[in-house]
């Protein structure tokens, strides 16, 4: 009796071991699939950025709630990022910070390596001059450089997200 409920444990483990491991071939066709997902949300010029950490020139990085983003809507960029850092002249009360909405106006893309992509992205608005230099890998991973003129540089780092 004892034998039986034995190799009636290891066959349940076994059929759980085989079906919760994935083949090479299922994990490469995922990872196509994935990164067919980013290069067309890029292509579209139509993608978000969900930040769970944000990295400031000066003290620790910190992990960041859920809601903080970065969108780029054709010819718009979307901030919405918490911020920590130096302001050299900024309006009353700290202005909007990196929160506004923004028409772009420059949009350069590069290939850095086979599984990266880097696209820099130049805007205005009545507060400041700023540039996102944002990565994004093939898995959606991606990180995010913001530079402005009135305010130290900080970066964050996030995912892509696709809409299901």
């Amino acid at each position: 009796m004892r034998h039986l409920v034995i190799s009636t444990v290891m066959a349940v483990l076994a059929l759980g071991v085989l079906t919760s491991c994935a083949t090479a071939e299922e994990r490469a066709a995922r990872a196509a699939e994935q990164a067919k997902k980013v290069t067309a949300a890029l292509n579209d010029r139509h993608y978000v950025i969900a930040i769970d950490r944000m990295i400031p020139m000066r003290g620790a990085s910190k992990n960041v709630s859920y809601g903080y983003s970065v969108e780029v809507r054709n010819d718009s960029l979307i901030s919405y990022l918490p911020y920590f850092g130096q302001a050299y002249n900024v309006p009353y009360g700290g202005g909007k910070g990196l929160n506004f909405s923004a028409p772009i106006s420059s949009y350069q893309e590069f290939q850095k390596k086979s599984d990266r992509r880097s696209i820099e992205i130049g805007l205005t608005n009545e507060e400041d001059t700023y540039v996102y230099m944002i990565d994004v890998f093939d898995n959606g991973s991606a990180s995010v450089h913001v530079t402005a003129r009135q305010r130290e540089s900080i970066s964050y780092s996030g995912n892509m997200e696709f809409k299901k």
